[in-house]
């Protein structure tokens, strides 16, 4: 009796789960993530603090971790000059140390981090609006490769850059995206994955494609031809511009799960230099954190691993959807960028599949006969094959300010995968 009792136990919760993954399946694949404006982040992010500043990854615990990282560091020293929250460098380490900076993981405030760039509430973000199911995210501008904040630069010329970026060019991108009324973006990734993306490391089609949309209306804007020509012209030279929305359509496609009961589908991996977090549907806004894992890349010529800052971002949120590592197969040319062949890189890919209930019916691999990416990532499964999810990553300087060294792969913690599991069948 008592063992029919356990199985039938067993049963009712095998078929509650089923249920409510079919339902944050549904929800995922009904989203619609658009670009519908420019706004700084104190007007799109409720209760964001005068001197709260939100970074990548899960919470930090202070100050002493920051220093750990050395692109976030000289990042949120540079963003506290930038903001004009302190004369200077020195002064913002003093700062910082006082703790006169509140520091909050973006992800727990509907918004994303890329790489170690941060967020005040003067930054001009992204907003996205995921017009399905009602939820919205947003997502700093991407500055572009070299020297930048979100690297830890934070020199005078590239501060004079942020400001030009997060001035002219912020207020005519915003004028130019709420004159075409809301930028689809998934139908942006959706194409781009079949003119060589992955949707997260390689970003030169979706870029391309957004200044195809968005090119008109920023000439119909009204605003000087010389000022048109600079946000033009900083677009079309930038080819990971798109990257923070990918991000930010991810995060807004994702808000759309949290809360599920029962649901065992990861909607966030995150690392904010020092830990690795996760959540998952049925847990909610809960993360489930693990030190951070390193990276396996390919290195600039003259840079090593020794060189390399610990693994950052909340770009991984890009897997969650199918993006990224999950579509690597898609990317053949990702193969010189991140190390090893295409055919290594399309094998890794495709073993995705083991840790995921479906296909995305929109994002297609032609090199796979037009297959969805692997999508929704279950807890379950990746406990069972023992086989955690792959994400791909720029790789930057531990000091800060030199900027990236190279690119590569990261194989997620399975102690995250374990506590969350733990967590859900304790609910």
């Amino acid at each position: 009796m008592a063992k029919t009792t356990v199985r039938a136990r067993a049963r009712r919760t095998d078929n509650a789960t089923h249920a409510a993954n079919a339902e944050a399946l549904k929800r995922m694949f009904a989203s619609t993530p658009f670009l519908v404006d420019v706004k700084p982040a104190g007007e799109a992010i409720a209760g964001l603090g005068e001197r709260d500043l939100l970074h990548a990854g899960p919470p930090l615990a202070g100050w002493h971790e920051v220093r750990r990282v050395g692109a976030l560091h000289g990042s949120i020293l540079g963003a506290l000059v930038h903001l004009g929250w302190a004369k200077d460098v020195a002064e913002a380490e003093a700062m910082g140390a006082a703790g006169a900076v509140t520091l909050k993981a973006a992800n727990d405030h509907n918004a994303g981090g890329t790489y170690a760039g941060v967020i005040g509430r003067n930054t001009p973000v992204l907003v996205i609006d995921n017009r399905a199911l009602g939820t919205r995210a947003v997502a700093a501008i991407n500055e572009g490769r070299g020297k930048a904040l979100r690297y830890g630069a934070n020199d005078r010329a590239t501060l004079d850059r942020l400001k030009w970026i997060e001035g002219e060019f912020a207020t005519v991108l915003g004028a130019a995206i709420r004159l075409t009324g809301g930028v689809d973006l998934y139908d942006i990734l959706s194409q781009a994955l079949h003119m060589g993306d992955d949707g997260h490391s390689r970003q030169k089609a979706a870029s391309a494609l957004l200044l195809n949309a968005l090119a008109t209306a920023m000439v119909e804007t009204g605003y000087p031809a010389a000022t048109i020509a600079g946000a033009l012209r900083f677009m079309a030279k930038n080819e990971i511009f798109f990257l923070p929305l990918t991000i930010g359509a991810g995060k807004s496609t994702m808000l759309a799960l949290e809360g599920i009961a029962g649901a065992t589908i990861v909607t966030c991996m995150a690392a904010n230099g020092v830990r690795f977090g996760i959540k998952v549907a049925g847990a909610g806004r809960r993360w489930f954190t693990a030190p951070v894992p390193g990276v396996k890349g390919k290195y600039f010529a003259g840079y090593t691993a020794k060189d390399a800052n610990p693994v950052i971002g909340d770009s991984e949120i890009s897997e969650t959807t199918g993006l990224g590592a999950f579509a690597m197969a898609a990317a053949p040319a990702l193969a010189r960028y991140v190390g090893g062949s295409v055919k290594d890189q399309a094998r890794l890919a495709v073993a995705m599949y083991k840790l995921t209930l479906a296909e995305h019916p929109r994002f297609t691999i032609p090199t796979l006969e037009f297959r969805g990416t692997p999508a929704g990532i279950d807890v379950r499964r990746v406990l069972e094959t023992r086989l955690t999810p792959l994400f791909n990553t720029g790789i930057a300087h531990r000091t800060p300010g030199v900027g990236q060294i190279g690119a590569g792969f990261v194989r997620t913690p399975l102690a995250s995968f374990k506590a969350a599991a733990a967590a859900l069948a304790a609910d």
